[in-house]
């Protein structure tokens, strides 16, 4: 059985981190808050990226000297690094991001955890490269969708609306009781967004 935490972070603008635990096996989703030794009882198997927009990558380096490994979608990978396509440039000026190693995967891929798998889906259109991660009846979902029928914004670089609807039509397309925990704000089910959405 997955326990999920929300992690507080200390930056301005942070987006939801999630630290989910299977037994012993630790994730953590979008890390915005810095890795505590003494929240862990065992090993930190991945850190997931939804994509890579600098208020969802904040404390990347600090999780990774637990030994996780960094995952994101391969089209995303190399906007870690680019502070135009991460958005460090526009929203704080500095041309920082992530430098270190990652395993970039591609849409159908899955992952290992505890009992579990942890699928992979490609959901372009916030970021060219932003993805979902299915673990279970819950997703992952970023800034792709938000409660209340909300939708990332497409106006970034490689925003794109058409594809940004076509992946709505994706996860909308997961059974209903599907829990969805977004980038921002509070978590919806598929049924529940699929009655607010905006989008059609």
């Amino acid at each position: 059985m997955l326990n999920i935490q929300v992690l507080r972070s200390p930056h301005p603008f942070a987006a939801n981190s999630y630290l989910v635990s299977a037994g012993k096996q630790h994730l953590i989703v979008d890390p915005t808050a810095p890795y505590q030794k003494e929240q862990i009882d065992g090993e930190v198997r991945y850190i997931l990226l939804t994509h890579a927009h600098f208020d969802h990558i904040l404390e990347v380096d600090s999780w990774v000297k637990s030994g996780a490994e960094v995952i994101i979608l391969a089209d995303e990978a190399g906007a870690l690094s680019d502070p135009i396509r991460n958005c460090y440039k526009l929203y704080n000026g500095t041309d920082n991001g992530y430098f270190g190693p990652v395993r970039s995967l591609k849409d159908g891929d899955s992952l290992d955890f505890g009992d579990t798998k942890i699928k992979i889906m490609a959901t372009p259109g916030h970021t060219i490269g932003s993805a979902i991660y299915i673990i279970d009846d819950v997703a992952f979902v970023g800034d792709t969708v938000f409660e209340g029928g909300g939708f990332g914004r497409y106006d970034l670089p490689t925003g794109n609306l058409v594809m940004l609807r076509e992946s709505i039509r994706r996860i909308v397309s997961l059974p209903g009781d599907t829990i969805l925990y977004p980038g921002h704000g509070g978590p919806t089910t598929v049924n529940e967004y699929k009655q607010d959405l905006i989008i059609r």
